[in-house]
This record gives structure tokens, sequence and C-alpha cells, in this order.
């Protein structure tokens, strides 16, 4: 079959308002009265293109065309842009005439120039169409201003086409003062897939099958990468046309399009194809201040040049983070540095990421891929395309399979050798779910960094210790860990372990149902990431407080962290994403919206059973997943998350919690009563009170099915109990809808059950956490929250929180309320 290559389609799909609206100008100006038209877009966006179909639809429609292109050398020589377009479109002695070097001046040309135009346009009228007209010399930009304003009584039309990039300059400020005189502007944004998909198919002569599409999809709309896609893959033989059906052979681009990006970038700054160059290393998505760090650099003095490369479309804003505008441009400039470089920048990357607290799983990617050629063979061994694109876990196990020989590293070898070593047979450990080698690693890494007086990794590793030991069920030791102050002097260089330490200090306290003293610590910590101008390490403890809020049933609360963490989850790690999913899925759960639930979750649904982080970190994350993929008749998705549920509870055979969440979740998938009854014997013997009160209201719910009514309503009796002495309203709510379904009712006290259907005035007031009961003592003596802040050493961002969950808990919504029920059960000392 023959692979010929169009030079061009012949209209420009996605582009046809714009050239409606250049025939309208030319329609307009045809009968007299001239008009300037501005259009505006990033490089490879069509401008040129735009413009040369605007000179030949001009042309047919009788105008005389005067069209050119300015070129970076302009901006040093005068004139330059003006003399090479008149030479390149009149006659020899016209041109003469114009710019007699004789009678050359600045005003001299303008004068000339107009009345040529006067007697021009006599006969016809006129298009003068200038591309790339912000590279144009000062004299030119002040001869164009005077020229369209003083032909603006005669029939010709100016097209000016400009970069996107508005880097300073003369001539930025004519095409600016332009717009404001009124010239129309338009801005050409990226194409439609429906205009790219009609492009491809025009290009290529033939129907494009699901592969093309989808490789083209990754030039994002632009045009000229879209051109050069196809025409340089179908030269190359990577697409053919079988039987009116482009198919695509190799989805690697060829070289020749490699080099037409390179030529794509040519008008960008030095500094900012240098910083190009470096983020390439960091990934698709990446900080400004990991930019910084990797380039040796104060992120101030990059902003100036971040904002030149997103006004050019090479990167755009995604809130806390950066990111490539088109994939396929970060892949050629990482594919064109040299090796040596590459390995540098990995290395530099993994210290700047290291110092920013991204995950250990993309630290060490980039670590990993630093050490290549080292000669130590843990990871040299990997060609660069398969260390590419093999995923982080996967690589993490690879090289923990082959530092498996060894239990500890060799004595001789150098400190940051071993603890390299260390670190990576933990993350392996931790993504695999193998909670008895996390805590072997971590205890390790602690007494590697003890002997060598290393206080910053010694705080790190107490905190992956008091995390192995949370996932073992090993809380008492996890909370000594925990509990000792965090000594900010410990952990300087690494700041982020400051946050870290209260969130899993949270985590476990969650884990343990103190759910008022979870919140407490997950509120600090969001606290002091935004301090630390770290949002994206607030995305884990965000995930936390909406968890505990659809526990309390505190669903507004809930939504309003949702809407926080979905702003700062762009930066976040793969675990804080699928955390973060996962108690999101719960409050759609809560709502009743259970097909925004399973929408939710695609992204935790997608690793199971291959990625069980998430059931190793939750263990009744198991049970819920199967519950929302079977309530929207997904049994694949739940049978896959049971299998994972078993993987864990295999790998890890003394740890309770593990054991009993995959009977659990197999016994909700099945709705098995005798799977569920050996998750809450299990349970009864593990520290998790809500795992055990969430398999105990399972297991009712399968004994009512098989016809045990008596025995369902004492089980759901017991969950009841369990979720109220925990604090978990929403869930103790849930459960009395159960029971009511059942024609049982427990009866509620006081005239504000319906504020609070669990519970009267006197136990929501018993629900108090001390923390809290301080706070609101104090607010009814009458004092601000600033006031009560300073009394006791808080921060008024503690006290608004603990005050919020009072007002919750009490069900009022006033201080005025609140002193009332501060004078119900407590005397007030005097202020």
């Amino acid at each position: 079959m023959g692979n010929d290559v169009k030079s061009t389609a012949p209209a420009f799909p996605g582009r046809e308002i714009i050239l409606y609206e250049i025939r309208q100008a030319l329609g307009r100006t045809a009968p007299g009265g001239g008009s300037c038209l501005v259009v505006e877009g990033a490089a490879g966006t069509g401008k040129s293109e735009l413009l040369r179909l605007a000179g030949k639809h001009g042309e047919a429609s009788g105008f005389g065309l005067v069209a050119g292109t300015a070129v970076p050398l302009d901006t040093g020589a005068p004139f330059s842009t003006l003399r090479r377009v008149l030479r390149e479109n009149l006659p020899a002695r016209d041109y003469a005439l114009l710019t007699d070097r004789q009678t050359f001046d600045p005003l001299a040309p303008v004068d000339r120039i107009v009345e040529y135009l006067r007697r021009t346009t006599r006969l016809r009228p006129l298009l003068v169409a200038l591309d790339d007209a912000h590279l144009v010399d000062d004299l030119t930009a002040d001869a164009l201003r005077n020229l369209i304003d003083a032909s603006a009584s005669l029939p010709v039309l100016w097209i000016l086409a400009r970069g996107a990039s508005r880097t300073p300059g003369h001539a930025q400020e004519t095409i600016d003062w332009l717009i404001r005189e009124g010239a129309a502007r338009h801005r050409l944004e990226s194409l439609s897939p429906e205009a790219v998909a009609e492009i491809t198919a025009e290009l290529l002569g033939a129907c494009p099958d699901d592969d093309v599409l989808a490789l083209v999809a990754r030039v994002n709309g632009n045009p000229f990468l879209l051109n050069e896609l196809l025409v340089t893959s179908l030269s190359d033989g990577r697409i053919c046309v079988q039987d009116g059906v482009a198919v695509l052979i190799d989805a690697e681009p060829a070289p020749a399009f490699r080099q037409a990006v390179v030529h794509h970038l040519r008008g960008l700054s030095h500094e900012c194809l240098r910083i190009l160059d470096a983020v390439a290393v960091l990934g698709p998505r990446f900080s400004i201040h990991e930019a910084a760090g990797l380039l040796g650099r104060n992120p101030v003095e990059l902003l100036p040049l971040i904002g030149e490369l997103i006004a050019a479309s090479v990167l755009e804003d995604e809130g806390p983070c950066l990111s490539f505008r088109h994939p396929l441009v970060r892949e050629t400039l990482y594919d064109r540095l040299s090796e040596p470089t590459r390995t540098a920048l990995h290395r530099e990357a993994a210290a700047t990421l290291w110092r920013e607290g991204r995950s250990a799983p993309t630290f060490l990617e980039h670590l990993m891929l630093g050490r290549r050629g080292d000669g130590d063979g843990l990871t040299s061994a990997a060609p660069h395309q398969e260390a590419r694109f093999v995923p982080p876990a996967g690589q993490l196990a690879l090289a923990a399979r082959r530092t498996a020989a060894s239990t500890a590293p060799p004595p001789s070898a150098p400190y940051a050798e071993l603890m390299y070593r260390t670190t990576l047979r933990y993350s392996a450990a931790q993504v695999q779910g193998l909670h008895g080698q996390m805590v072997a690693h971590a205890r390790a890494a602690l007494r590697i960094a003890r002997d060598h007086g290393d206080r910053t990794n010694r705080a790190h590793h107490q905190l992956w210790l008091a995390i192995a030991l949370t996932a073992s069920d090993e809380f008492d030791q996890a909370g000594e860990i925990l509990a000792e102050r965090c000594d900010p002097s410990d952990h300087v260089a690494l700041p982020w372990v400051r946050p870290m330490w209260h969130y899993h200090r949270a985590q476990l306290k969650l884990a343990a149902g103190r759910l008022d003293d979870a919140d407490e610590d997950a509120v600090e910590a969001v606290r002091i990431c935004e301090r630390l101008a770290a949002p994206s390490l607030a995305v884990g403890p965000l995930a936390l407080r909406i968890r505990v809020a659809v526990h309390r049933n505190e669903l507004t609360e809930a939504n309003r962290h949702v809407d926080h963490a979905s702003r700062l989850s762009a930066a976040a790690s793969g675990a804080a994403l699928e955390e973060l999913s996962w108690v999101t899925a719960l409050l759609h759960s809560a709502e009743n919206d259970r097909q925004s639930a399973l929408d939710t979750l695609s992204r935790v649904y997608s690793g199971v059973p291959k990625r069980p982080l998430l059931l190793t970190r939750e263990p009744h994350a198991g049970a819920c997943l199967v519950r929302t993929a079977m309530s929207a008749g997904d049994s694949e998705r739940a049978t896959a998350v049971a299998e994972a549920a078993r993987l864990v509870a295999t790998r890890n055979p003394t740890v309770t919690s593990a054991v009993a969440a995959a009977a659990h979740a197999e016994g909700v998938l099945c709705n098995d009563v005798d799977r569920l009854r050996a998750a809450v014997s299990a349970y009864r013997s593990g520290p998790r009170p809500l795992s055990l009160a969430a398999a105990t209201e399972d297991l009712a719910l399968a004994e009512n099915d098989a016809g045990a009514r008596s025995t369902a309503i004492g089980l759901l009796d017991e969950a009841l109990a369990r979720y109220k002495n925990h604090g978990a309203r929403g869930d103790a709510l849930r459960v009395r809808k159960t029971l009511r379904s059942l024609a049982v009712r427990r009866r509620t006290r006081g005239r504000d059950r319906d504020l609070d259907p669990v519970e009267g005035p006197r136990a929501r007031w018993d629900q108090l956490t001390p923390s809290e009961l301080r706070v609101v003592r104090l607010v009814a003596q009458g004092l601000t929250n600033r006031e009560v802040a300073e009394k006791l050493f808080l921060s008024p961002h503690t006290v608004d929180s603990h005050l919020r969950h009072s007002f919750t808990k009490l069900g009022v919504t006033s201080r005025v309320e609140l002193t009332r029920q501060v004078l119900t059960h407590e005397e007030i000392p005097p202020a």
C-alpha cells in the first residue's frame, strides 16, 4: 500500500471561526476603510498557515497581497523587517523609490509608503500579512503604528501574527497599542479532538484506527506537532495505510520528529531551554521549588522564565505544580540529553525530591536512574527504555530481589550506600505489603543512622518504623515512638518529617478508634504543611479528616475537605491520591451516590491486586471497595479486591488485621456468614475497634439474609454500641436505620434527638474531647478565638477547628447557644 504524504490539509479544521472572521474583514475592507487584526498563538498553533490561507482567499477576492515574516535577527537592524518585506513584494523600481538612502530618515519612508498605498488601492484593495510581528525591529514597529493609523481610510487590511510568549520589547508594546486602539484580537487555542481526528484523516488519506488516534492525542492539539508526527511516522513506516485504514505499526516517534520538536522550540531564550532540559528529568509534573532545587537557583529567580514558558504554551499551570503542555515535547527533551547529563540530573533530582518530601517510590526511581554506570550491579543492567517505562513498584521489587542476598549491607560500604540499599528494601516491602520486612528494614535503617550519628535520617526512619508497626498491629510500640516529642532540630534538612509525624500519629489514633484525637493531629499536619509551603503533603492529612468527618456524620465538613484536597492533589504522591479516592468514595456512599463512589475509585481498582498499598495501610478498605463494586454490579472489580486482600493476608499470616480483612472482604463478596464470622472473630483479638464494628455490621446483614433475625439484631446492637463508644455518629445512624428496617426501635432521650438521632444532650456533651472542653469553656467566658489561642498556647486555626467540631457535636450554631450548653452542664468560672 502507498504511504504518500499530503503536504497539508486543504482547509484548516478547528480554525473555521477565525477564517470566517478574516473573510468578513476582507469583505468589509474591499469597499473602502482599513482595519487591523492581531492573531496570537503559541509556536505551532497554526499562525503561519492561517496567514497563508488568508492571503490565498484575499487574492481570490481581488486583493493585492503583501506578505512577510519577521526573524530574530531583525531586532538589531533598523528598518530591516520593513525593507525585506518591501523588497520581497514590490517591483525593484518601487522598492528603490521607497527606500532611497539619500533621503532616508525615520519619517520619510512612512510618508512614501502611505502615498504608495493611496495610489495602489485606487486599483484594488490590499492585504498586508506580517508573521511573527513581535520580532520586528524598533523602527519598523514605529512605522507600523503610523502606517496602520494613516491607512485607516484606505481599503487596506492588516493582519499581524505574534507568538504567545510576552517577552518585553517595543514591538510587543506597539501591538498592544494597536489592540487598545481597536485592532481585533484572536487567540489560537489547541485544536479539539474532533479537529485533530479530521486533520489526521485528511493528511493520511485514510481513516485512522484507535491506536493512531491515541498517538496523535499526545500532541495535545498542536497543529505543527500533529503535522510533523504524522508526516514523519508515515514516511518512516511507523504508520501504514491498509484497505483505507491508517494502522499504527510503531508508537515511538521517528527521529525526524524529534528534530522538528527542537526546531519548534527555537524561539525560546537560552535560559528557558536550559530550564526545560533540566525539568524534563523530573517528569510530566513538577513544582517550581523542585525545578529551582534541581537547577541550584532561587525559586523567585525562575518566575519570569517560567512565565515565559507558560505564555509560550510549553508549560501549563496546574495549581500547585507545573506540567508540560505536550508530553511528546518532554520526551524529546529527555531523549536528547546525553547519558552523563541525564544521569547527573537524575541524581540531583533524587536529592531535590528527598528534600521536598516526595514519596519514596518517586525518589527511588530517580536515585536508581542516577546510579546507572556506577558498576555496582544494582541497576546498571537495566536498559534505558526498560528503566523509563517499568512502573516504580516493579523497579523497587526488582531492585529488592537483586539486593536480597544479604540481610544487612557490608560494614565497609559507605554510609550513603548503606542507607540507599536499606531505603530500597523498605520501600519494596511497603509496596508489596510485607509488614514484617518493613519492620526489619526500618529497624536496620535506624541502627545505621544511629551508628553514623545522623539525627536527620534517625527521625525519618523512626517515622518509617512507626508506620510499619501500625500496619503490623503493634499499636503500643508505634504509639511509644510517635508519642515522643517531635523536635524540629532533628530534621531541619527534612522539614516534611514534622507534618508527616502528626499525620501518621493521626493514622494510628484513627485505627484505634480515637476519632477526635486523630482529627486534632491531622489539623496540625495540614497547618504545618501550609506553613512550610508544601501543600501537596497536606493531601494525606486532609484525606484522614474526610474519613473522620464521614464517621462523625459531618458530611458538609467532609465535602469542604474534599474540595481543599482536590486543589492540592496534582503534585501529591500515588499513595495519598489512592487514600483520597477511597475516602471520597466513602463520602459519596454516605450521600447515597453509588455511581460517583464507583467512578472515584477507578484509580484504586486499576491497581489491584498487583498494587495492594491501600490495603496494607487501611485493612478495612478491602471490604468497602468490594461493597462499592458489588453495589454497582461490578463483580470483576470486587473479586480483584478480595484477591488483593487475601494476598496481603498470605504475606502477613501473623498480622491479625490482615487476616481479618481478607475474610471480611471475601465475606462481603459472597455474602458468606462463615467468612464474616471468621473476620469478626479475628478482629476481636486485634486493636482496630471500628474495623470490628464494620465487620460485625456486615455479619448481621448476612445473618438476617440467612433467616437468623434475632442473631442479626444482637450483632447490630453490638456494632451500634461500639460505634457510639468511639464517636462514629454517622455509622451509628446507619445501624439505627438498619434496626428500624427490622422493626426494632432504640429509644433516644431528650428534645434534641432530631438534631442527633443517636444521642441525647448529655451524651453529646460527653463526646467533647478534653481539648474541645477547654476551648468551649473559655469561649463561654466571652474570650475571642485569638484570646483562647493565646491562653491555651494553641494556634487560632486549631481553636477554630475545635470550636467547629464542638458546634457540630452539640448541635448549636452560635456562641450564645454554646454558652447555654456550658451553663447547663457546668458552672462557668469568672473570666
